[in-house]
């Protein structure tokens, strides 16, 4: 499709302006778009970066994948202990197992 008038061909897109208008036209465009690598391809060199909260949220994921099923008979257990107060926390043991997961993270994120 030509535009003659000067005054509307500023105002189109240039992609507009280009478009095939006849089926041969048509044809070419098409087979031209095949041999095009295909969109979002690395030949386009598009890059994706992820936030670190969200390679976070992809690790934790990927390990509780990994993890295996619930033991029942360990939770009931659990309960028991904690119902009865039998169960004692050991603060200390905690905070040196959250700076261990937090090493582990850092390094694995970080290569």
């Amino acid at each position: 499709m030509e535009v003659k008038n000067s005054l509307l061909k500023n105002q189109l897109p240039e992609s507009y302006l280009a478009r095939p208008t006849s089926a041969n036209e048509k044809a070419r465009a098409r087979e031209e778009q095949q041999k095009a690598p295909a969109a979002g391809t690395a030949a386009e060199g598009d890059r994706v970066s992820l936030s670190l909260s969200a390679r976070l949220h992809t690790l934790a994921y990927s390990e509780a994948g990994k993890a295996p099923e619930v033991r029942k008979d360990k939770v009931e257990e659990l309960k028991a202990r904690v119902e009865s107060g039998e169960y004692a926390v050991d603060s200390q043991k905690i905070a040196e197992k959250l700076v261990q997961n937090e090493v582990f993270l850092a390094r694995t994120l970080n290569g």
